[in-house]
């Protein structure tokens, strides 16, 4: 959600192939062989390879995320620190004559009490998650993306006044220039310090969604990571109508703590 890849065209996958999402999260066995083989000749370096935890302190669910983006592709493969497969990519037909640009995916979300951080941790282990994959002309296409286990503990949301998404019709708001503020993040969830390299807010109109096109209005805002505070302008606002605010700690890893709330204007 907080990678501008919203003005592109992108698959979003919802399976990674270590986990098994049928009744719960039973680890599945690695028995297939490697999908990518590297083309011979000299590869070229992916443009953009980003994996990393998601973090909903609100609903309490925690997931992977991952975004691979070039100039264009027509196979890739990432294997994590272990060597195991973890995701295959192969379009098909006139996809992979047209070759694939870049891909983002986020995996099921469970709630801790399925999944819990130890879990997850333990299922993807911290380090260099190696890129393996042909270009559309062939040669081939490498890379790396830093995995860690650093979750920043959620913002503290100070303003607006705020709530749950079941109750959103008792918190009411005047159309206008809105502040959204928030505490400074200094340490992990588990209570360690943290380096956060910057925030982002967005606030969602709710009731803008469009079936078939990203039309739906939301003014989302990346900041530096000594700000704790945003004006959204009035001009963005509908009467009557609901939104939602979320405020991302995005910690030097890339991984992402998300805290929101909910309100309804006059």
């Amino acid at each position: 959600m907080t990678i501008d890849h919203k003005s592109k065209l992108l698959i979003i996958l919802a399976v990674l192939s270590t986990i098994a999402l049928t009744g719960g999260l039973a680890a599945t066995a690695q028995t297939d062989p490697p999908v990518c083989t590297l083309p011979a000749g000299e590869p070229t370096t992916i443009a953009a390879a980003k994996l990393y935890i998601e973090f909903m302190s609100t609903g309490v669910d925690l997931g992977v995320h991952g975004y691979f983006d070039d100039h264009g592709w027509s196979e890739l493969c990432v294997y994590d620190p272990n060597g195991a497969l973890v995701l295959a990519v192969s379009p098909q037909s006139q996809l992979h004559d047209l070759g694939m640009a870049g891909i983002f995916f986020e995996s099921r979300e469970p709630v801790i009490e399925e999944f819990p951080f130890e879990a997850l941790f333990a299922r993807f282990p911290e380090g260099e998650y190696q890129l393996v994959g042909t270009n559309f002309d062939g040669t081939g296409l490498v890379g790396a993306a830093t995995f860690t286990h650093h979750v920043a503990a959620p913002p503290v949301i100070t303003a607006p006044v705020l709530t749950e998404e079941d109750l959103i019709a008792e918190v009411v708001h005047p159309v206008g220039e809105m502040v959204v503020a928030w505490e400074p993040v200094t340490e992990t969830v588990e209570g360690n310090p943290v380096t956060i390299i910057g925030y982002e807010v967005i606030v969602t109109n709710m009731d803008g969604k469009h079936p078939h096109s990203f039309a739906q209005p939301i003014y989302d805002v990346h900041l530096p990571a000594d700000r704790t505070r945003l004006t959204v302008p009035a001009e963005f606002f509908q009467p009557a109508t609901r939104y939602e605010i979320e405020v991302v700690a995005i910690e030097e890893s890339g991984n992402q703590t998300i805290n929101n709330g909910y309100f309804t204007t006059q």
